[in-house]
């Protein structure tokens, strides 16, 4: 059986043995949506979900940061401005503004390549204020006592318009709507508060904080707060897209934040949650090329899927190019040093959060329990002192696995787990 697993721009060929291959994950078969169905959709949604003065009020449109490129903003975001144009919105009364959390800012010259070149030479584009205390506005406290502060553009606004791709998050159960608003343009504390919700005082994960899960999850209803906080005298509109497991668009709608978000929450599940009889001696995934793997940081939610349907201790191939590098220094150095010890991680953890070192935590975990070999743009010295295995070849690399296992093409957009098993870790105490 021969392969091809997206990586970068290329793409790695592998053979595989057919009595090897217990299934090739790529979601439930549904048409891809063509850019026009989807532009179609979202003007729709912006007319018919905006105020009837909307050309009297100032917008805010928040869109991903370039870990979403895969959602294509960079084709539907001109799409929303060039609506809005059409109701008699002056170009001065738009900001987009990028919900960059606590990730680095992008740069100018990365605009384009989110909102589309239209837009970066027609609007104000705008990072989120991350640490930047000057452009951060106090809106007040969650019910979980999360102080809530958010990007001063954007509160500045009347109407919000939300685009972005909704998928699978390893701590708020879903990535998308409401998450657009925290952590995406609030600020860096708000996010590590809310984010710290995800572990427990013991020092191990909260059993409900985690993927596919939204009721009784303690950040997910912590993000809701948030989000009515910051909605309170405002109307909002939200233009979703979801992604199958072949990478391609197969959902869009727009309208009320909410109903649209658990629309599309819905959709992705049953597409994407695929069940399989019973767990593999390996998985072989790649996160799914050039729009998901630009750094190893991001490229951990496919990892975080794939591991679902791998029996302890088995083999895990993760093809992922990250040109970008790592992706986040506190990630890489907790990976660097706390290679032996997660438990006293997760601890320190518990007392003083932080999400890239949670991150590396829940990585940390998966290494110590399975050989996890890297395939990327890292050398074999730095694969390794990340903790991952290195091969300088995949085709002997194949030859030397044993038992039946998985194939992942695009393992950021599926959620595979055995029938019948709760998606935890076993970091979790049940």
């Amino acid at each position: 059986m021969k392969l091809k697993l997206e990586k970068g721009q290329a793409t790695l060929d592998i053979t595989l043995p057919d009595e090897k291959v217990c299934d090739i994950i790529i979601g439930r078969k549904v048409p891809a949506m063509s850019h026009d169905d989807i532009r179609d959709i979202i003007s729709k949604g912006v007319r018919d979900h905006s105020p009837k003065d909307i050309g009297n009020r100032r917008i805010a449109v928040i869109i991903p940061d370039s870990t979403r490129l895969w959602a294509r903003g960079d084709i539907f975001v001109p799409e929303i401005i060039k609506t809005l144009f059409d109701l008699g919105v002056p170009r001065d009364h738009i900001r987009i503004i990028i919900a960059g959390g606590t990730h680095e800012d992008m740069k100018k010259e990365q605009f384009s390549s989110l909102a589309g070149t239209f837009c970066a030479q027609n609007i104000q584009i705008l990072n989120a204020a991350n640490k930047n205390q000057d452009r951060l506005v106090y809106i007040g406290e969650t019910y979980k006592k999360t102080p809530v502060w958010i990007t001063r553009e954007a509160t500045e606004a009347d109407h919000i318009i939300i685009f972005g791709g909704i998928l699978h998050h390893l701590i708020a159960g879903f990535g998308g709507g409401r998450k657009y608003i925290m952590p995406g343009i609030a600020g860096y504390d708000t996010i590590q508060k809310n984010h710290s919700l995800a572990i427990r005082k013991d020092g191990t994960p909260h059993p409900l904080a985690r993927q596919a899960k939204l009721w009784g999850n303690p950040v997910n209803e912590d993000i809701n707060d948030a989000a009515l906080l910051f909605l309170k005298d405002k109307t909002c509109t939200y233009v979703a897209v979801a992604a199958g497991g072949t990478g391609d668009l197969f959902y869009a709608d727009a309208g009320p934040l909410h109903d649209t978000f658990m629309k599309g929450c819905k959709k992705l599940d049953e597409v994407c949650c695929i069940p399989v009889p019973k767990k593999g001696d390996f998985v072989i995934f790649s996160t799914g090329g050039h729009r998901s793997d630009g750094q190893l940081y991001q490229s951990t939610k496919a990892l975080f899927n794939a591991v679902h349907i791998v029996k302890e201790g088995g083999d895990i191939l993760f093809v992922a190019e990250c040109f970008e590098g790592v992706g986040n220094e506190t990630f890489a150095s907790v990976l660097k040093t706390f290679r032996d010890g997660p438990e006293k991680l997760g601890m320190e953890l518990a007392g003083k959060f932080d999400m890239p070192a949670y991150v590396a935590f829940r990585v940390l975990d998966i290494l110590k329990r399975f050989r996890v070999t890297l395939v990327s743009g890292f050398s074999k010295s730095e694969t390794q002192a990340l903790g991952f295995h290195h091969t300088d070849d995949v085709d002997q690399y194949i030859q030397h696995l044993k038992g039946k296992g998985y194939v992942i093409p695009f393992a950021e957009n599926i959620l595979p787990m055995v029938r019948g098993e709760e998606v935890l870790g076993k970091l979790t105490r049940e």
